[in-house]
């Protein structure tokens, strides 16, 4: 692995992760969840570096090493917190041109769970710079939704602080996540079967912390921007797009929200999306008993995709 540094265009630094293969097939781009940090996946990585890619990662804006922990930007930024994580993800792309040897290779998008939203988000901007796109763990749903919870959270803003890391919001969020997996060993049983990943989550200091205000405006604000079909209608149809998520994932809505978003693709023109449910796992597919079958199932549709 080697890090190297990224300058954004509001002038911050943040430190990009890269493994890189001799004679690589294409680049993949993995943008991770919320709560979370970019190292998480490195073991994916490593598996994508021996079968032949070269693989960035990074942290998004107040995640892992980059702070304020939870918050995007300020109310007062512009471009605003949502703009700011996707243009975050062009810089990469731009500044590390040499690992997708400046544009002669495939670029693939990984996004998990908040990070499958951004990456909707970016491909909706700039699917011309992509040749795939990969959604782990994500969602789709009616945007009155989001903007309900939009509304609560501008609301809690005036009564607190915009970088007020909520207790509301995250229960609101993710209190009810666990509850069909009662009686639960932790808090994040939602999260995989496989006991020792969810230990490992809660002992990393850098998993598990709440989001501020902001964020969660942040956030709303591009959920209903990807709900409406005249932006999704923005992506290149041609763009192949898999979705993987476990049929228990309570983001997913277990399942019913993939499914969903799978048809509100295929109604944009969209006539290249594949959807597979994992039996019995939950939000983290990489991180699931079964994450060799994963990782496999994920290499095939890459080979297949850039053949």
């Amino acid at each position: 692995m080697t890090i190297r540094t990224i300058t954004t265009t509001d002038q911050q630094s943040f430190s990009a992760h890269t493994w890189q293969h001799p004679q690589p097939k294409a680049l993949i781009h993995i943008v991770h969840g919320m709560a979370e940090h970019c190292l998480r996946y490195r073991p994916f990585a490593e598996y994508l570096q021996q079968q032949g890619f070269n693989v960035v990662t990074h942290n998004h804006r107040g995640h892992g090493e980059r702070m304020p922990q939870g918050h995007f930007a300020d109310s007062r930024s512009n471009p605003g917190g949502w703009e700011c994580v996707i243009d975050d993800m062009l810089q990469v792309q731009q500044q590390l041109a040499d690992l997708s040897q400046n544009g002669q290779l495939p670029v693939i998008l990984f996004g998990h769970s908040m990070g499958s939203f951004i990456a909707q988000g970016f491909a909706v901007r700039y699917s011309q710079r992509l040749s795939g796109l990969i959604l782990s763990g994500s969602n789709y749903q009616s945007p009155m939704l989001y903007y309900a919870g939009r509304t609560l959270a501008r609301m809690l803003k005036v009564l607190q602080n915009e970088r007020t890391q909520s207790k509301v919001m995250d229960a609101l969020s993710f209190g009810s996540f666990n509850n069909q997996f009662k009686p639960a060993r932790t808090d994040f049983d939602w999260l995989s079967r496989d006991e020792q990943q969810v230990s490992d989550y809660i002992n990393d200091k850098a998993c598990g912390h709440r989001c501020s205000l902001q964020l969660w405006i942040d956030l709303f604000g591009g959920l209903i921007e990807i709900s409406n079909h005249r932006n999704l209608e923005k992506i290149q149809a041609s763009l192949p797009i898999l979705l993987i998520a476990g049929d228990q994932d309570p983001v997913g809505q277990q399942g019913k929200g993939v499914t969903a978003l799978q048809q509100a693709l295929m109604q944009t023109g969209h006539k290249n999306v594949s959807c597979t449910l994992y039996t019995g796992a939950r939000h983290e597919v990489l991180n699931e008993i079964n994450a060799d079958a994963v990782y496999q199932d994920i290499l095939n549709w890459l080979q297949t995709t850039l053949m």
